[in-house]
């Protein structure tokens, strides 16, 4: 039974060894008393981590958002999810879509880049800075940029 069995995981390391193509990395370890060995860090292929993954460090500092900033109701859109924040009571909530009591002019809009996915920590100054004065004055039209 030992011999099958060393011949079965022999056969399957060889087989390992000669596939084409990227080979996964896979690897098999005993260990019979004593303590366990250091982890081995793998680093990815790419040279980073998967583009989904949160940005930190160096990736979080080059990372820009794009938001449509609506004044009339003091809204954000994250162009590149999306995603709208608003102010609900005294919390900002952040959905897919609006609810039914957020009404957008989508006509009177300011566009800017900001350097954080957390547009509303500058709610105050953009609430005087695009102060709404009416349909057609102020930025509007996404022309505005900060």
């Amino acid at each position: 039974m030992k011999k099958l069995l060393l011949t079965g995981v022999g056969a399957l390391m060889l087989a390992g060894c000669t596939m084409d193509g990227p080979r996964p990395n896979v690897g098999v370890g005993v260990s019979v008393g004593g303590s366990a060995p250091p982890p081995v860090i793998v680093e990815s292929s790419r040279g980073g981590p998967p583009p989904w993954a949160p940005a930190h460090g160096r990736r979080a500092k080059e990372a820009r958002y794009r938001y449509y900033y609506y004044p009339a109701s003091g809204v954000y859109l994250n162009v590149g999810t999306g995603a709208y924040f608003y102010l609900n009571e005294d919390n900002w909530q952040m959905t897919m879509r609006l609810p039914s009591t957020v009404i957008l002019d989508r006509g009177d809009y300011v566009s800017f880049d900001l350097e954080t996915d957390q547009p509303y920590r500058y709610y105050s100054e953009h609430r005087v800075k695009y102060k709404r004065h009416g349909r057609g004055h102020g930025k509007g039209h996404g022309k505005g940029r900060d």
